[in-house]
């Protein structure tokens, strides 16, 4: 009898402890929802940062002298056809 209640208590408790597991892993739909909508935040942060950055270099490029317009676009050329150059020999090694 007492061997019994001792399985009994035993498998109670176990089993009180998968429920109080199970019900309390699984996230509720507010959670689910404002995770959500913080993903999609920063992913809108993000695009704003971007769309400031490039803003910020086109309005540093227009307010140059021609002279120095023209040295800034020779040396993008040479800066992108010397990394054309280092990837592909990465790429052979």
């Amino acid at each position: 009898m007492i061997t019994m209640m001792k399985g009994f208590k035993y498998s109670i408790t176990i089993m009180f402890m998968l429920i109080s597991l199970v019900s309390f892993s699984q996230e509720t739909t507010k959670v689910k929802a404002r995770r959500k909508a913080l993903e999609k935040q920063e992913v809108e942060k993000k695009k704003e940062q971007m769309k400031s950055v490039n803003e910020g270099k086109e309005r540093h490029q227009n307010i140059q002298t021609k002279v120095v317009k023209k040295r800034m676009k020779k040396n993008d050329k040479r800066n992108k056809k010397l990394h054309k150059k280092r990837a592909k020999a990465r790429r052979n090694k």
